[in-house]
């Protein structure tokens, strides 16, 4: 991310959350406002994720 501070997020990474939302639930997303982004850091391998993920479906 260069020489950008690692507390803001871009307008592009915005654009990406906000269209995996309208993909995701469709017509109903327009009832989402999006308040604020924040990065947080897990110390969760992601593979453990995926499968803590899949067994929440």
């Amino acid at each position: 991310m260069g020489s950008e501070n690692m507390d803001e997020i871009n307008e592009e990474i915005v654009a990406a959350i906000e269209a995996a939302i309208f993909a995701a639930f469709g017509n109903s997303a327009s009832k989402f406002r999006i308040k604020t982004i924040k990065r947080v850091s897990s110390g969760m391998p992601e593979w453990r994720k995926a499968g803590l993920y899949s067994q929440m479906k």
